[in-house]
């Protein structure tokens, strides 16, 4: 019995030897975990918002995207302050360290593209892309002005009103159904209002001139061109900025009569809005990405949103009030990741995406029916009396003249570039430091002669902007001077 057992002892032995030798591996395997393969890099993709950048639901909608996109995408936002927004995108992109998708300012536009700034998406965007978008959106993308490639889809667009407090016109016997409709009534309405409020820091009407891009060109030139007048003429290709005689007047007898909320000239739009909602201000202008900062101040009393004030009973009308688009986005021709910045683009134009912004009220989209749907945005009963009407219409982008920056001599400081000298015009005006017609007939001057500067170089092209048929009631009907040409009609 025990030789037996040595037998087999001597057997398993041997065969533990052999498989040994046969394996060359060692007995006792050690076991480790399979190495876990090295994430992909991520791709990062920046961006630069005028708006939007700050709110919560954006927020979380890109840290979202940077998640679960397939294609190891990261959204990088890049912080520009929206006071100087337009003069440091014009800086970066200047100096080659532009942000890879941007927000352009509407006046930038055709200078971008003559500049070689955007990238061409036609090759990006199929029939299905371009179809989501309404008829004049799309011919506002194809103008000639834009070498005949797609650079940007207007996905939004901006209203301008007039808010207006219902408490206050109560109690100085006004109608607060009947808000104001002509430059006098507004006037009337302003001082009964602030003679009401002696004492108790209430005032007929507020201009947020602190920001004054922002509050200037949407309360002075937009809501003008319900008067159907502009400060620039389509039919003649040139400026003249004396048609804003009598709106700033109106300003002017305010500001004597003490209805009109003081300091206006260093007021920003955020500390006006504040001061409505708190029951300090009769009436302002606001836009509908104004909306949202107002409903985040819970204006304490009942308000109004009406159309802006006309010159006169008479002029009521006699354009279509301005939409403006809302900064179209665009993709940077240097970005180094071309494909990656269009997908970027494409969220950022996506149903979902707008969406968020108008459930938050922080845009009108005019893509995918989204502002048709019922129910879109709960607790925000205001917002629709925001949406565009049938007075109200796009016009054909007017000339607007780069400034060269130097990117060796970059300020911190705004320039006097772009739009800015006109609206530093407008508040010397209002300060009394220079009289209305003198000042508006030299800054129509100025900028008349910067057409024909600019006319006489190889990009701008003056007939593109001119609109012999021009029609204030249906600015859009019209075709530039350079599209008769074309067609032999001239």
């Amino acid at each position: 019995m025990k030789r037996l057992l040595f037998y087999i002892i001597g057997l398993s032995l041997c065969g533990l030897i052999v498989y040994a030798l046969a394996y060359d591996r060692p007995l006792l395997v050690e076991f480790s975990p399979e190495p876990v393969p090295k994430a992909a890099p991520k791709i990062q993709v920046r961006i630069a918002l005028n708006d939007w950048t700050e709110n919560l639901e954006v927020k979380n909608a890109i840290r979202q995207f940077n998640e679960s996109n397939p294609d190891h995408i990261e959204i990088v936002m890049v912080n520009l302050s929206a006071d100087t927004y337009n003069d440091m995108l014009n800086m970066l992109m200047t100096s080659g360290q532009g942000p890879d998708v941007f927000s352009v300012d509407n006046g930038w536009l055709a200078t971008y593209v003559n500049k070689g700034y955007l990238t061409n998406l036609n090759s990006y965007l199929g029939p299905a892309d371009l179809n989501r978008f309404p008829e004049w959106a799309r011919d506002y993308a194809h103008s000639s002005l834009f070498k005949g490639g797609v650079y940007f889809m207007p996905s939004s667009i901006e209203t301008v009103r007039l808010i207006y407090n219902k408490q206050l016109f109560r109690s100085v016997g006004l109608d607060p159904e009947q808000p104001p409709v002509t430059f006098a009534e507004v006037k009337q309405a302003a001082a009964r209002i602030s003679r009401a409020g002696v004492g108790v820091n209430k005032y007929g009407f507020a201009l947020a001139a602190g920001d004054s891009q922002d509050s200037l060109q949407t309360g002075l030139e937009m809501s003008n061109t319900y008067s159907g007048v502009y400060l620039y003429n389509y039919r003649t290709g040139r400026y003249d900025l004396s048609v804003y005689a009598p709106w700033l007047q109106l300003l002017l007898d305010m500001k004597a009569e003490s209805s009109l909320y003081p300091g206006e000239t260093l007021l920003k739009r955020d500390s006006a809005l504040r001061q409505f909602a708190d029951g300090n201000i009769g009436m302002m202008y606001a836009t509908s990405k104004d909306y949202v900062k107002l409903q985040e101040y819970m204006p304490k009393d009942d308000w109004g949103v009406a159309l802006p004030p006309v010159t006169s009973s008479a002029s009521r009308g006699s354009g279509a009030l301005m939409v403006i688009p809302h900064s179209p986005l665009a993709v940077n021709s240097s970005a180094p990741d071309q494909e990656a910045a269009v997908k970027v683009w494409k969220f950022l134009q996506s149903e979902a995406f707008l969406n968020i912004l108008f459930q938050q009220a922080l845009a009108l989209p005019v893509v995918d029916g989204i502002t048709d749907l019922p129910g879109q945005v709960p607790g925000l009963g205001h917002f629709k009396e925001f949406y565009p009407t049938a007075e109200e219409s796009i016009y054909p982008l007017s000339p607007q003249i780069m400034d060269q920056y130097d990117p060796n001599t970059v300020s911190v400081e705004p320039r006097d570039s772009g739009d800015r000298p006109r609206m530093q015009l407008y508040l010397q005006i209002l300060s009394g430091g220079v009289g209305a017609g003198e000042g508006l007939r030299a800054e129509s001057d100025r900028l008349n002669q910067m057409l024909d500067i600019a006319a006489t170089g190889y990009s701008f092209k003056h007939e593109e902007y001119i609109y012999p048929d021009f029609n204030p009631r249906s600015p859009l009907k019209a075709k530039s001077l350079k599209s008769r040409l074309n067609a032999g009609q001239e």
